[in-house]
């Protein structure tokens, strides 16, 4: 589970080609939204869920977008026992985030499996 950068929203020319006739805005300076890409990754199944986030990415925002997976997911997986979530120690996830941590304690007491966070060492989540 991770988030990107963000992008900006709009209108804009990348010089990308295209099939119908697009027209871009001359300058980005005010894009119609900032999207945050926020992707899990099931490694053993190559599936990859992203969630556009218009918020702040936040310890709340990545607990929004788990159990809004999660809901999604669960029917599949309900033989699993163990969640295994692998971070990469952020400022919004870190486990020294109070907020992050208490979030994180709401959802592993609501769903049925056991949760587990696994970080990467600094500068190895990439």
């Amino acid at each position: 589970m991770d988030a990107k950068v963000t992008v900006k929203a709009g209108e804009f020319s990348r010089g990308g080609k295209s099939r119908v006739e697009t027209r871009g805005l001359d300058h980005d300076f005010k894009p119609d939204a900032q999207v945050t890409p926020v992707g899990i990754l099931l490694p053993e199944l190559d599936e990859l869920t992203i969630s556009g986030v218009t918020s702040r990415v936040t310890s709340d925002c990545l607990v929004d977008c788990l159990e809004s997976w999660w809901d999604e997911v669960m029917p599949r997986f309900e033989h699993i026992e163990t969640l295994l979530i692998n971070l990469d120690n952020g400022p919004e996830c870190h486990s020294r985030r109070t907020q992050f941590m208490h979030r994180m304690v709401e959802f592993a007491e609501k769903s049925k499996p056991t949760i587990r966070l696994a970080y990467y060492p600094p500068y190895h989540s990439k």
